[in-house]
């Protein structure tokens, strides 16, 4: 069986969950760059401007992270 066979055997519906699920990791892994770049921008800003409570900023920061990974995981287990 060829690359021509299979791509005339798949329908709709087997083409659709397998475009959602590559768009979930692909946004996923993008929101997991995003999370660590304003987790740098963040520690930056804090040695640039200190604050008391810096704490709380880098704990959401982290938080943020940890959602970026979970989704990560969580699309990646969709397959």
């Amino acid at each position: 069986m060829n690359i021509a066979q299979i791509i005339l055997s798949l329908n709709i519906q087997d083409i659709i969950p397998i475009v959602f699920k590559t768009l979930a990791i692909i946004f996923s892994v993008f929101y997991l760059f995003y999370t660590i770049i304003i987790y740098r921008q963040t520690d930056v800003m804090n040695q640039a401007v200190r604050v008391k409570n810096n704490f709380i900023i880098l704990t959401i920061s982290i938080l943020q992270i940890g959602i970026a990974v979970f989704l990560v995981i969580w699309s990646i287990l969709l397959i």
